[in-house]
């Protein structure tokens, strides 16, 4: 859902900044952290996967876009903006559908999860794991059909949130859902996200401005969310 500028109205103000505030824990002296007793059982079975050189080959043999299985590719996708560091299996940058549609068919039969990727902006983590990261920022960013009466319109996941306001200017309208990553954060991450922003108590979250979504799901099926 899009909104006018001007529109907004806070009934109620916070501060612009806050302080925080460092604590330590201390263990009684007869607690111990005892080893794992099962230490090869609760290891990561897909971190061998990790680089695989034979499924890179598989991927740029089927599909068009970049297959991305170097060190420094994956140590550049194993950050995100949280404070975890996963080392992903592989990166794949589709650039069309059909490129989607193949990597998720060779992840299945290879027996890998996929992990959607936007922006990286996630301060939790959900852009990062040992998975065939699928990164849609770079090619899958184009607006589609745009309805200024009803204040409605299509964006592919890679469209950047500041891209689409700036898309949207013109028109008199906005995308009011402003989270402060927005030169660089995706429509679809923050769609996955739940994303809010400092307008949320008048526009609501994500869930709140979006009307649908036509996704691939992991096993190549296609699903609408939304009204039909």
């Amino acid at each position: 859902m899009l909104d006018r500028p001007g529109e907004i109205e806070f009934k109620r103000y916070w501060p612009t900044a806050f302080s925080y505030s460092l604590f330590s824990c201390k263990f009684p002296k007869d607690v111990s952290l005892a080893a794992d007793p099962h230490p090869q059982t609760n290891r990561n079975p897909l971190r061998s996967r990790v680089g695989d050189s034979a499924l890179a080959r598989r991927l740029a043999r089927e599909i068009e876009g970049e297959v991305l299985f170097d060190a420094f590719s994956r140590g550049r996708y194993s950050t995100d903006a949280s404070i975890y560091q996963i080392e992903p299996i592989g990166v794949v940058v589709p650039r069309h559908q059909q490129d989607i549609l193949c990597a998720l068919q060779i992840a299945a039969d290879e027996g890998i999860p996929v992990l959607p990727r936007g922006g990286g902006t996630s301060q939790v983590g959900q852009t990062v794991g040992t998975a065939l990261v699928m990164d849609s920022s770079k090619y899958f960013n184009a607006v589609g059909e745009f309805d200024p009466a009803a204040g409605s319109i299509q964006v592919e996941p890679g469209l950047v949130l500041d891209q689409l306001n700036r898309w949207l200017k013109p028109h008199g309208l906005f995308y009011p859902v402003d989270v402060s990553t927005g030169n660089r954060a995706t429509l679809g991450g923050m769609a996955g996200n739940n994303s809010c922003g400092a307008r949320s108590i008048r526009y609501g979250n994500m869930v709140h401005n979006v009307n649908a979504i036509d996704a691939l799901l992991a096993d190549g099926g296609r699903s609408r969310v939304g009204p039909s």
